[in-house]
């Protein structure tokens, strides 16, 4: 078990250094200049030569790369250009708002859809199988600012039982907080939703057709004990690479279900980041994210690997 951790860590740091030269290397080649969008248009050639300087963007590319990464090692993401202030200043609040969304978003899919999907599964072909796999298509088919826009017209406009945005801070009760949320969080989670359920129930139907189930009902076991012992720990094992794969995923449902609540998180921050060609800003963005898909990724490893030894092996 160490060995494969050690391997799957290994892997993750080359997976992150080759992820931090291509976000570096898109970065260096957007359209437009960073001195020009800070002072202006109306700028002198020698103010805008002068910033240029003092931000190391007349320097080589491989320099500015290895000071940019050497910092990053070191927990210092650069200075915004357009908000004049550290990026971890910047970016913490958002990234808190941003964590409290995926996470109340993962665990309303993640055990809402390992839950139906082993009930469609022990109910193969029947009505019920057949109505949450006709509702989760159609989920998992509907974009999330089409979702979004129809929880917004029906749930606020038409019932005005939730609010059409969410917002943060201190003034707001626990209860306003969460009612606020409940939208966001059922608009970015749908879509997961049906994803997990879909292959919980592929996978559970194959745990479940196996031959060591099947001996394990012929000796007279209890259905349930056999369910909750044989087939949860084998079935939930690949579901957790689908889980792993949506929480990367959610980094793009952020962006649409961020801006089209006004919620202040990490993705809404990225639009207007990318809008004011902040390059501080965007690169420590996407570093985030990939690092968070790449973490999700090797915890749902270890999960699998420990639910199901026989995994990482070959």
């Amino acid at each position: 078990m160490l060995r494969f951790v050690l391997r799957r860590l290994g892997l993750l740091a080359l997976t992150l250094f080759a992820v931090s030269v291509l976000i570096f290397s898109i970065t260096q080649i957007l359209p437009g200049d960073v001195a020009t969008m800070i002072l202006g248009m109306q700028a002198t050639p020698q103010d805008l030569a002068t910033l240029r300087s003092q931000l190391g963007l007349d320097q080589p590319a491989i320099v500015q790369y290895g000071k940019w990464l050497g910092g990053v090692l070191q927990g210092d993401l650069g200075v915004s250009t357009r908000f004049q202030r550290p990026v971890t200043e910047v970016l913490a609040p958002a990234l808190r708002n941003s964590a409290v969304l995926a996470s109340a978003g993962i665990l309303f899919a993640a055990p809402l859809g390992l839950a139906l999907g082993l009930i469609c599964a022990l109910r193969r072909n029947s009505p019920l199988d057949y109505a949450i796999s006709s509702v989760t298509i159609f989920a998992a088919a509907m974009p999330e600012f089409v979702t979004g826009g129809l929880m917004i017209i029906v749930f606020s406009t038409w019932l005005g039982w939730l609010p059409p945005f969410a917002g943060t801070g201190s003034a707001r009760t626990l209860a306003q907080s969460v009612s606020e949320l409940i939208l966001p969080v059922l608009a970015l989670s749908l879509v997961i939703l049906a994803y997990i359920l879909r292959m919980m129930r592929a996978s559970a139907a194959e745990v479940l057709d196996s031959s060591f189930v099947k001996a394990a009902l012929l000796k007279g076991l209890d259905r349930r004990r056999v369910i909750a012992f044989h087939v949860l720990p084998v079935a939930i094992g690949p579901t957790l690479s689908v889980i792993a794969l949506s929480i990367g995923w959610m980094a793009g449902g952020l962006v649409i279900v961020e801006s089209l609540f006004g919620y202040p998180g990490l993705g809404r921050l990225l639009v207007f980041v990318i809008r004011n060609r902040d390059i501080p800003l965007l690169q420590s963005i996407a570093l985030i994210i990939a690092a968070v898909y790449a973490m999700a990724n090797l915890c749902a490893d270890i999960g699998q690997r420990m639910l199901d030894p026989r995994v990482g092996t070959k």
